[in-house]
């Protein structure tokens, strides 16, 4: 694609060995039959462990009647073992509090508890983890850094708030540990201005690690204040993103500006961390268009179904994650169900040189995310994917709303970048309209486009919310 960055080829990443890369090039050389043959053994011990520690996953192996050590195959797991849900979860720690009977290891071995954001509104799922979960959790954030590029001595920043009680929060510590990386951790603990300032003071920093929306929110920072990434950041070789969807135009552009590959990584509380992550290429694939994030399947056993046939996807279609842990020991995951749309890519399709499954870069969604609108279904990432196509626009937030004539309106606010902001009456006239045009184009449906001031709307420090369905209050009397 025009004006890619070619990953700032010139400075060379020091080449010493991540602590597990013998045992990462042993997995990448396997067969897909001897990968699932791991899987399966892995598998069947982490059942018979929960067949005697876990009364919620031992009644759903009796009702599948599966004895684990007979196991005699995933395809048969998958096809009688019970799928479970956020709501199941919840349930189970209500009436067993904190952790439900879904623990698996002694009460006494609970040395971190980590909980999900709660962003889908159901509540929070609280997962015990052992001291072994806690490494493993180090190891699946570490992963996907080193095959990123990242080397030890490096300098990363973090902008992800660390400790707290999600997994995301304290991962990242312990990955970039691992990797023997010089970590700075700001997210949660500054400013965008003062997290500038900082590194501005540092100097040589190699590695950025942010939410998608937040890496938009620095960069928007840095150009407000006058400051070319490239420039500022000469020494910068990776950007690495997670949580969150984007356009290409906006990837393409976030490239160019900071002149280094930008890399991307999926990851769940449900995965203890990363599942997924691009390699060298990045998020773009080398005959253009989106990349890959290939799945990490030693670890963690994947499905992608349909969310109502609950039936598996072919690759390339969009179905729902479906996840299982098989190493875990506390609060392990057996066949749940995400919630998370992705595009599944089957490994012969990947064309990595791996057996690895893949799922798409940068259309990762959320199933409960996606809006009803006079017919039309609509994801936030679509709308997203419309309005950050135009490097002239800095943020947006969109409202559905019942009128009072009872009728279905949307309304999008967008901001300019300063630069923009500058253009006379009839450039920004018809730039709005061009962006109402390519929201219709790429939702169906025409909305409304409200230009406001940049600081009329929300900065995102992690995960974004530019969504308020209003419908139900139009009809409150």
């Amino acid at each position: 694609m025009i004006g890619r960055a070619q990953g700032r080829s010139h400075v060379a990443a020091p080449a010493a060995p991540f602590a597990d890369s013998a045992r990462l090039a042993q997995l990448a050389a396997l067969s897909r039959d001897e990968l699932e043959a791991l899987q399966l053994r892995r598998l069947r011990r982490q059942l018979a462990r929960l067949a005697q520690s876990s009364p919620y996953h031992r009644r759903r192996l009796e009702a599948a009647r599966i004895a684990p050590d007979a196991l005699a195959s995933l395809e048969i797991f998958r096809a009688r073992f019970p799928l479970s849900t956020k709501a199941d979860f919840l349930a189970d720690q209500a009436e067993h509090p904190p952790f439900g009977q879904r623990l698996g290891i002694p009460r006494e071995q609970v040395a971190l508890v980590n909980m999900t954001g709660g962003t889908s509104g159901q509540g929070q799922e609280i997962y015990g983890r052992s001291q072994h979960d806690i490494h493993l959790q180090g190891y699946l954030h570490a992963l996907p850094w080193f095959l990123a590029g990242l080397r030890p001595g490096d300098v990363a920043v973090n902008c992800v708030p660390a400790g707290g009680m999600t997994t995301g929060g304290w991962g990242p510590g312990e990955g970039l540990r691992i990797v023997g990386a010089t970590a700075f951790h700001i997210g949660g603990t500054l400013s965008t201005d003062a997290k500038i300032d900082l590194m501005l003071r540092i100097g040589d920093i190699h590695f950025i690690y942010a939410s998608t929306n937040y890496l938009h929110t620095l960069t928007e920072a840095l150009l407000r204040r006058g400051l070319e990434p490239r420039r500022a950041f000469p020494a910068m070789r990776t950007l690495f993103i997670a949580a969150e969807g984007y356009p290409l135009e906006w990837a393409e552009r976030i490239e160019t500006l900071w002149d280094c590959r930008l890399q991307e990584g999926y990851g769940s509380t449900q995965c203890a961390g990363f599942g997924a992550s691009t390699c060298a290429d990045g998020v773009f694939g080398r005959a253009g268009g989106r990349g890959l994030m290939h799945m990490f399947e030693w670890e963690t056993l994947f499905e992608v179904v349909h969310p109502t046939s609950l039936e598996p996807v072919s690759s390339g279609e969009t179905g729902e994650l479906v996840v299982t842990n098989l190493a875990i020991e506390g609060s392990p995951v057996v066949r749940f169900r995400t919630g998370d749309a992705v595009r599944f890519v089957s490994h012969r399709d990947a064309a990595s040189g791996r057996t690895w499954n893949a799922i798409e870069c940068g259309t990762v969604g959320r199933f409960d995310d996606m809006l009803k609108i006079r017919g039309n279904n609509v994801w936030p990432s679509a709308v997203d994917a419309a309005v950050f196509s135009f490097a002239e626009v800095a943020e947006y937030a969109g409202r559905v709303y019942t009128s009072p004539d009872g009728k279905t309106e949307v309304e999008v606010r967008i901001a300019f970048t300063e630069g923009a902001a500058s253009l006379d009456e009839a450039s920004r006239e018809r730039l709005r309209e061009a962006v109402r045009g390519t929201i219709k184009e790429r939702t169906n449906v025409w909305m409304t486009v409200v230009v406001c001031a940049r600081d009329q709307l929300p900065e995102f420090n992690y995960k974004a919310r530019r969504w308020k369905d209003e419908r139900q209050q139009g009809y409150r009397l």
